[in-house]
């Protein structure tokens, strides 16, 4: 029996009777909710096998979606993704043919190990090594070859964000393919600062963490790795995912800092330093002291991101999927792009987003 969070007509976005797909607002609604739908089919399989429910369904029906086939895990049988596609022509409507969608971490005995192990990828830079990654990305490449980039988005929460954003990368770097991705509380690994009440002690902490990153990528890394990251930062720039974050959500809300510092060192001139913070963590180097090399999973020279500034009760609120389909929500938008060309220096644009 579904809980009252997973059945639609109580806890989903009832009143997106009719979808504007040109509307940023009913875009994040609709993706959230086919997240959401991952989430339900995950728990209910392993409460009921995979026998279907159509109350369940309803978290896709209601925007005439179908699920085409789910995502399992290699290792534990949990489903962890399902490919929706869009069961109306998708012509002049904006709307997209297929949606993969990717789940986060659900604390049920059967998929709770398998979750927490790649929650711990997370922290060592190599979720990009694991099974669900390459699950999922061989998914979204085939979908893109069959009906074309533009046709292909991707949206994610938590884990499933981090595996999304892994994905949106690796296409736009390798491939030079700009996926349409909503990335809901991706895992951004570092000290909790946007707790600090104070903007400009803030603002100071992440500024000096902005420059000793820097500092430590210079004394590290020679001048053919700098330049080797530069120009993946160059070949990343057009790609810019939405990313949705709540400031109360320890897990996710270094996005905003991150960012925020690389504004700010564009702005008092400091844009070499601004390049360098954005393209290396302190995870990196302690990855590169092992002999590993390394990458951030949070590393985007660009993005869209979305703010929840609408007041949550808790963690478990501020981290939870269910927010980001409420109506009237108090959401700040701003699109950073880093405007930069091959030589290894460059300018950090910021202006408000047209999806806003």
């Amino acid at each position: 029996m579904l809980s009252e969070r997973d059945i639609f007509k109580i806890s989903g976005p009832l009143h997106l009777t009719n979808i504007d797909w040109s509307d940023p607002d009913d875009r994040r609604c609709v993706m959230a909710s086919l997240v959401q739908g991952v989430y339900v089919q995950e728990r209910n399989r392993q409460e009921n096998g995979l026998e279907r429910d159509t109350e369940m369904e309803t978290w896709w029906t209601f925007f005439n979606f179908k699920v085409l086939h789910h995502l399992f895990d290699r290792a534990d049988g949990s489903i962890f993704g399902a490919v929706y596609k869009w069961n109306k022509p998708a012509t002049g409507g904006g709307a997209p043919e297929i949606v993969v969608a990717l789940r986060g971490t659900i604390r049920k005995v059967e998929s709770l190990p398998g979750d927490l192990l790649h929650n711990f990828n997370i922290l060592t830079n190599d979720l990009h090594t694991t099974s669900r990654f390459q699950t999922a990305f061989n998914s979204v490449e085939m979908e893109v070859r069959k009906r074309g980039c533009e046709n292909v988005w991707i949206a994610g929460h938590s884990l499933g964000a981090a595996i999304g954003m892994l994905i949106g990368r690796k296409m736009a770097e390798e491939q030079g393919q700009f996926l349409h991705a909503h990335l809901f509380n991706p895992p951004f690994v570092s000290p909790p600062v946007e707790r600090i009440k104070n903007e400009s002690l803030k603002r100071g902490l992440q500024f000096g963490l902005g420059v000793v990153t820097a500092g430590l990528a210079v004394m590290l890394h020679d001048d053919q790795a700098r330049i080797k990251s530069h120009k993946i930062m160059f070949r990343l720039r057009s790609w810019v995912p939405c990313v949705y974050v709540n400031p109360m959500d320890d897990l996710c809300s270094g996005y905003v800092g991150y960012f925020a510092t690389q504004q700010v060192m564009s702005e008092i001139g400091a844009v070499s330093l601004a390049s360098l913070a954005a393209q290396y963590s302190i995870t990196d180097f302690v990855m590169s002291a092992f002999g590993k090399e390394s990458k951030a999973g949070h590393f985007i020279p660009s993005a869209r991101l979305a703010v929840n500034l609408s007041p949550v009760p808790d963690f478990k609120t501020a981290h939870g999927i269910q927010q980001w389909w409420a109506p009237d929500m108090a959401i700040q938008c701003t699109e950073y792009n880093l405007v930069t060309d091959e030589a290894p220096a460059g300018t950090l644009g910021r202006h408000k987003s047209v999806f806003s």
